[in-house]
């Protein structure tokens, strides 16, 4: 059976791909400990051939730790490039991952009042966006370790090995972090309305990687790195394409003293893994976008996007608003599977405008209820299953 499901996950994406060649799950919401059971219920399903997290938000990257953790099945893992820049750095004893994301985010004054109070993104994000800019041109070039048996540098694994012993120090109760001591000169020193969630975002976002990580790890399942490089994507399977990324077999181990910036690009929208799943696998083939405003993806090089179904990008964010202005001068033929939670700035104008079809896991419509998007391949085409509803956003 060849089928597509949007999982109706509380908040973010979820979306599994079964075809003859291979499965794939491509993120998994926010929630981790409920993730598992949702995944079997609605796909039917102990397991997938890949597993993707396409980047560092929480409402993608949480359930992938939950499938983990539930001890669901998976051949192989694909993570970004950019989390392993900073894996040695996050697999550290709890309280040196604090120091230094505190002694750094304190010192974050060069850019912190361009970032913008009122946003939909989270500060992390908007952090991102800014030093992010940076690194267009060319980066410093960091250490490069050759990837080796199971995906991991060698280089790396003791470090692994050792973190697992302390793994229960990450779920310290509040009043034990507040209680160490650099955590609290920050608090009465340091603190303001940018820098405190900023810090706060950062240490989530290191604690994702770092047990997403050992679960791959000590599970001994296969990691694939996927470096962000829409000038030159490749690697992956026949049946499953990066489109702005590229596998590698040498990871980059960033300086310590770029931390917290790399840290940032981890959850940065634009580098979001963008994938391509031909028609002569799945219907009329699936565009996995994750939060990827599309920007740098040759998507002319595609096999035609006629009666292709595209993931819609960032929920239907108006900050990814042009993407469907370029799927559209390609096609008016697609189908748009949107999945989220109800929010009043979501899907934006152009989403609901855009040509093709549309489909939600939640409208914003507040008489609409949470449902499972599920497509049948007929005839080489995505047939939904009857009881599936369109949009009805308003």
């Amino acid at each position: 059976m060849t089928r597509f499901i949007a999982l109706p996950v509380g908040q973010g994406d979820a979306f599994y791909l079964e075809t003859k060649a291979g499965s794939v799950l491509v993120d998994g919401g926010r929630a981790i400990y409920s993730f598992a059971s949702l995944f079997r219920t609605y796909t039917e399903r102990d397991g997938v051939d890949v597993l993707i997290a396409t980047h560092n938000d929480a409402d993608h990257a949480n359930g992938i730790l939950g499938f983990l953790k539930a001890g669901l099945q998976c051949q192989e893992v694909w993570l970004p490039g950019r989390w392993a820049q900073v894996l040695p750095l996050v697999l550290r004893p709890w309280e040196e991952v604090i120091d230094t994301l505190t002694v750094q985010v304190k010192e974050v004054t060069k850019h912190i009042e361009n970032m913008e109070v009122f946003s939909e993104d989270s500060f992390l994000e908007r952090y991102a966006d800014i030093v992010g800019r940076k690194y267009d041109e060319k980066e410093p070039e960091d250490k490069r370790l050759a990837v080796g048996e199971g995906g991991w540098p060698v280089e790396i694994i003791h470090k692994l090995e050792a973190t697992s012993q302390e793994e229960d120090e990450w779920e310290w109760p509040i009043w034990r972090i507040v209680a160490y001591h650099r955590f609290i000169e920050f608090f009465f020193v340091g603190l303001d309305t940018l820098r405190s969630p900023l810090l706060g975002e950062a240490l989530a976002a290191a604690r994702r990687i770092r047990q997403i990580a050992l679960e791959a790890y000590h599970r001994g399942v296969q990691v694939r790195w996927f470096e962000w490089n829409p000038q030159n994507p490749g690697g992956g399977l026949p049946w499953l394409t990066p489109l702005n990324n590229r596998e590698i077999a040498q990871v980059r181990i960033a300086r310590e003293q770029r931390f917290l910036e790399l840290l940032s690009l981890t959850v940065w929208n634009r580098e979001s893994l963008v994938f391509w799943v031909p028609p002569n696998y799945s219907g009329g083939g699936v565009l996995f976008t994750a939060d990827s405003d599309l920007k740098d993806v040759n998507l002319k090089a595609l096999e035609p996007l006629d009666g292709a179904i595209v993931t819609a990008p960032h929920h239907g964010s108006c900050a990814n608003a042009k993407v469907y202005k370029r799927i559209s001068t390609i096609t008016e033929n697609v189908i748009w599977v949107r999945s989220d939670g109800r929010f009043r700035k979501r899907p934006c104008v152009e989403y609901l405008q855009a040509p093709g079809y549309r489909y939600c896991t939640l409208c914003r419509n507040p008489n609409s209820k949470k449902q499972t998007v599920i497509f049948l391949q007929r005839n080489r085409t995505w047939v939904p299953e009857p009881w599936v509803k369109p949009c009805i956003c308003i």
